[in-house]
């Protein structure tokens, strides 16, 4: 349906690819996804460019989400990473999600393979839920959190990560208690850094949250998860931690 717009878009990243962008992007992410060699400002401009020129005012405002959605679909992070900032900055800001309607079509992203790897993960989370988290409260929180179940790893793992955002507010520590249980118990490095992730922020604000949780959950910690969780502790609180785990 919208095929024409996605290969206008698309041309017009690669117009701008470069491939030392290209090297750097994938090996940044261990070749875990292909690039075309774009850099982030310059995805952002092209995005806006297009926007602009050739979607405003030809695709309905009510269809827009799904032009955005579609982008999805491509090859490339460059069109994953266009349709996140799509939503978040052109979307978004004029009420264009609509929680009740729309967050089961994030979740379809990934469970459907169109977000299959830690860095679109993220940037989704970040850009897309965690905004949405600050914006609708706790019913949207606890719609997203409900996914730390999930079978597919990146959808479980974006259960957690958009809540960096709310990580000061004590409001959300249910949910977050709640998806550090599920999340830390699984085998995948992906799963367990997410965990260390929001413990890591939520320890600037409430570091006896965070020593419960270790204390209590400490068996399935990996090394590298004690030591995100941690980072903000003293030394001395962050090698006995690591002490505690291997022996």
């Amino acid at each position: 349906m919208y095929s024409e717009l996605k290969s206008i878009l698309r041309e017009s990243l690669n117009v701008q690819a470069n491939a030392d962008t290209k090297s750097w992007w994938e090996n940044y992410v261990k070749e875990s996804a292909p690039f075309m060699g774009v850099t982030m400002p310059i995805i952002r401009t092209v995005v806006h460019g297009w926007y602009k020129e050739h979607v405003k005012n030809a695709v309905p405002m009510s269809e827009q989400l799904n032009l955005a959605l579609s982008l999805f679909e491509g090859s490339f992070t460059e069109e994953k990473l266009a349709g996140t900032l799509c939503i978040q900055e052109i979307l978004m800001p004029v009420g264009m999600v609509d929680i009740d309607r729309d967050i089961d079509r994030f979740a379809a992203l990934f469970s459907t393979g169109k977000i299959y790897d830690w860095n679109c993960c993220d940037w989704f989370c970040v850009k897309v839920l965690g905004p949405l988290i600050l914006t609708h409260g706790k019913a949207c929180a606890d719609h997203i959190s409900s996914w730390r179940t999930a079978r597919n790893l990146w959808q479980a793992r974006a259960s957690l990560v958009p809540f960096t955002k709310v990580a000061g507010n004590p409001d959300y520590y249910a949910d977050i208690e709640l998806t550090c249980r599920v999340l830390i118990r699984r085998e995948e490095r992906f799963g367990k850094t997410a965990v260390g992730w929001i413990l890591r922020d939520i320890s600037k604000h409430d570091n006896q949250f965070v020593r419960k949780f270790l204390d209590e959950n400490l068996l399935f910690f990996t090394v590298e998860c004690v030591k995100n969780a941690t980072k903000y502790f003293p030394k001395e609180d962050q090698k006995a931690y690591l002490s505690k785990l291997k022996s």
